[in-house]
């Protein structure tokens, strides 16, 4: 059970990555099309508006924002189908502090040997669906670290 839960992980970071370089694509030929800034806007407009979808989910499945329940939803799950290693790093009455240990993106990105700026530039496009999500539900976000910019995790201060 053991080799197939791996192997399903596995798969799932794969899809993971290839999402990463669908989106190094869709950046790039928009880029071409209606230039850098335009669109690097679409799409983190498109991926911000798929986070809302997910965050109303969330905040239906929650109730009215908790800080605590938040935190234990950002967790829970197949912990051997954890593809970005999500940890509570510290709770607090008026935030907490979660990490993920790994970004499959961030790792398609470096191994398709896009620059460092290019990957940060992803990654700012990437993660806002991860803003659009924590604010539909009722929370504010900040990332105080990411891993494309060099850190060894993506550290995430959620308040309400």
């Amino acid at each position: 059970m053991e080799n197939a839960m791996n192997q399903n992980l596995t798969v799932l970071i794969n899809e993971l990555k290839n999402r990463a370089r669908i989106y190094c694509c869709i950046y790039r030929e928009l880029s071409n099309e209606v230039g850098k800034a335009n669109a690097v806007e679409i799409l983190k407009k498109a991926l911000y508006a798929r986070g809302r979808e997910k965050g109303v989910q969330l905040a239906a499945r929650l109730g009215e924002p908790d800080l605590h329940k938040m935190a234990i939803a950002f967790v829970e799950g197949n912990v051997e189908m954890d593809a970005f290693g999500h940890e509570i790093v510290q709770e607090h009455a008026d935030f907490v502090l979660l990490r993920l240990n790994r970004c499959p993106l961030a790792e398609a990105w470096k191994e398709a040997g896009l620059s460092p700026e290019e990957q940060k530039a992803l990654c700012d496009i990437a993660y806002q669906v991860d803003f659009g999500k924590f604010e539909a539900a009722g929370y504010k976000l900040a990332f105080t670290c990411r891993i494309a910019d060099a850190c060894k995790s993506c550290d995430m201060k959620v308040t309400i």
